[in-house]
């Protein structure tokens, strides 16, 4: 039984979000034991939030170290990032526009208040496909590719985004860390987001909180636009004359 006159211990899941039935999952969560691969698999999926079996095994050796590091509970990710990425531009104006007339795709730029960094995010309403391109001083640009989503991942990384005690969230495919991916931390007066590439390149950025609650506002309008409707299966116009 709980003491009511205890303190909430600040790594207890919120009761407000879906909690594992596995205690045993419950304990890694909060503090991972030592590696086994099994465990790994269920922590991930327990972070990511993804229910559905993996079809990718996954083995220690195959995982990046920080990865490794952190699912071994041996560090604290958020501070290790940081760590790794000191003095991040900080993306404090953003702007939408849509390009083409038949596709629905949408880019939204992402700035410091001086320009000389800027992130351009395109999304694809059909595939629901998004790139995310890094900028520096307009001479070079590294382009993180997130494709083969799942609806379900989609929606639940816009929740975690969303908490209000805000933490750490992964936007991955199936694949992982094979694919690009981002990880994400929600801090009440800024976001990082770090991105990293199967081609061992890596990328990262503070977005303001308007900006990030802008961000997410309009990511989600095109993860969540219906499919257009395509010319042939639109109804005929009526004639008049």
């Amino acid at each position: 039984m709980t003491n009511p006159t205890e303190k909430p211990d600040q790594t207890t899941p919120d009761a407000n979000e879906p909690q594992p039935s596995d205690p045993t999952l419950t304990r890694a969560l909060i503090s991972p034991a030592k590696p086994q691969p099994a465990m790994i698999k269920r922590v991930i999926e327990a972070v990511a939030g993804n229910k559905k079996p993996d079809t990718v095994p996954l083995t220690l050796d195959e995982t990046p170290w920080i990865l490794q590091q952190f699912f071994n509970g041996e560090i604290d990710l958020d501070v290790e990032l940081a760590q790794r990425f000191q003095n991040m531009p900080v993306m404090a104006t953003i702007s939408f526009r849509d390009i083409g007339t038949k596709s629905k795709r949408g880019v939204a730029t992402l700035a410091t208040q001086d320009g000389a960094a800027q992130v351009i995010v395109d999304v694809d309403a059909i595939s629901k496909v998004v790139q995310f391109s890094f900028t520096f001083g307009s001479m070079l640009t590294l382009r993180f590719w997130l494709k083969e989503l799942t609806d379900q991942e989609r929606s639940r990384w816009l929740e975690l985004m969303r908490r209000e005690q805000g933490g750490l969230t992964f936007l991955w495919n199936a694949s992982r860390w094979e694919s690009d991916y981002l990880i994400c931390v929600v801090r009440r007066y800024f976001t990082n987001l770090y991105a990293f590439s199967e081609n061992n390149f890596e990328a990262a950025i503070r977005m303001t909180p308007e900006v990030t609650k802008q961000f997410l506002g309009w990511l989600e309008g095109y993860w969540t636009a219906p499919p257009p409707v395509k010319s042939e299966d639109a109804p005929p116009s009526l004639l008049s004359w």
